[in-house]
């Protein structure tokens, strides 16, 4: 039995919010004949507190689907301050006192893994785990989910001569030059890459479980017309655009309604702007296996980004093709690729970020298309989940390229 070790710092078990792709990863390659070692914060992103461990336990290990899941201990944090440095750190740290002594004796003792694939965006911890495959005589795969330290300069306001962003970049091109392979999320990705040293990359986007995400017709026709925003509420989600543009339509009597799933920095302020509006709701966080049951009930499912321009070529955003496998019509403000592929699928409607007047427009446009076409809408996006997309043909792609990769 071929034996991988991943590792992502905010990776997520389907009972708790967040994204649960390595999670879905794993259990598809156990599905295939994998034994699989997932190392993961046992402090939830999104929640930002503990789950599993409880003082002075350092770690906790679970077998959800057949995967050997080790939940890590790490210092806690509330703000994007240098105690959420002290976090990824303190992830590092215990991945060096864990992994490196049992990728050794493992090598010793016929037990050590096959390869180890360090899922990003925290560089810090997929660099650590670059360093002890090397020194443990391990191939090493690299998957790209967020171009760290590019986003800390287009969205974080970040200099490239800070020396954040420097140490940074030198992380990232140590990665991206040692790795075998680098797996980038967002097909305009590829090139970025590998103008920063990759030798060798692969697609392989994000997408839905079809199993979970399964096709559900629209909802009845009713008065009115729900649209969804399941996901973090954060900056780079400019969702106080959203916001603005529930406030124009309420004023024009409209029949639109929002709902917002989620957590994130933002959202007591997003509350707050909102205030007096009848048409917006807030709930708390889901877990994914909750999600589909929420989409079923919408008309519409939102995505929505700020203008940056790492986001015109490099997101992957999961909740949009979760909506794609569900088949409901999309509403997305992601200049660029997002919007391109919904426009040349004919997959909703697509506006520019950052223009609340012209969301508004679009929603009630959406609104008011006849139902036929909206569920024509859905089957094409349907049909692009299952060809493109689906998290059955990633997982048979993964366990074709941890082959090579063995090999």
């Amino acid at each position: 039995m071929p034996r991988l070790w991943l590792i992502n710092q905010f990776a997520n078990t389907p009972d708790l919010p967040g994204h649960t792709r390595q999670y879905e990863v794993a259990a598809g390659l156990v599905g295939l004949g994998w034994g699989v070692g997932v190392f993961a914060s046992d402090f939830n992103l999104t929640q930002r507190r503990y789950r599993r461990l409880r003082f002075p336990s350092l770690f906790a290990c679970e077998r959800p689907a057949g995967i050997r899941w080790t939940w890590l201990w790490v210092s806690p944090y509330r703000q994007n301050n240098w105690k959420r440095q002290l976090n990824m750190l303190s992830f590092c740290l215990h991945l060096v006192l864990r992994l490196l002594p049992a990728a050794l004796l493992g090598q010793m003792r016929g037990r050590a893994p096959n390869v180890i694939l360090a899922s990003s965006p925290q560089l810090p911890a997929a660099f650590t785990c670059l360093w002890i495959a090397r020194l443990s005589g391990l191939p090493f795969v690299l998957e790209v989910r967020d171009l760290w330290p590019q986003v800390l300069i287009d969205q974080g306001g970040k200099t490239p001569d800070s020396l954040m962003v420097r140490l940074l970049g030198w992380m990232e091109r140590q990665l991206y030059s040692n790795a075998h392979t680098v797996v980038v999320l967002a097909q305009g990705a590829e090139r970025y890459v590998r103008e920063r040293g990759a030798r060798r990359t692969t697609w392989l986007p994000n997408g839905p479980d079809l199993e979970l995400f399964a096709p559900q017709p629209l909802p009845p026709d009713q008065p009115t017309f729900t649209v969804l925003y399941a996901g973090a509420h954060g900056d780079a989600n400019a969702l106080e655009n959203v916001v603005s543009a529930a406030r124009l339509l309420e004023q024009r009597n409209s029949p639109v309604r929002f709902q917002f799933i989620g957590d994130g920095p933002e959202k007591q302020a997003l509350i707050q702007l909102a205030v007096g509006l009848k048409t917006v709701v807030f709930n708390d966080p889901l877990p994914k296996a909750e999600i589909p049951a929420c989409m079923a009930q919408a008309d519409a499912i939102l995505l929505s980004l700020r203008d940056v321009p790492l986001f015109r070529y490099g997101v992957s955003p999961n909740k949009l093709y979760d909506a794609y496998a569900i088949g409901r019509p999309v509403i997305t403000t992601v200049a660029g690729s997002i919007n391109a592929e919904v426009e040349t699928h004919r997959l909703g409607v697509t506006e520019e970020p950052g223009d609340p007047q012209a969301l508004a427009d679009a929603i009630l446009r959406l609104a008011q298309t006849p139902r036929a076409e909206r569920e024509a809408m859905a089957e094409r996006a349907t049909q692009l989940a299952h060809s493109t997309y689906s998290r059955q043909r990633i997982n048979a792609e993964y366990n074709r390229l941890l082959h090579e990769v063995i090999a």
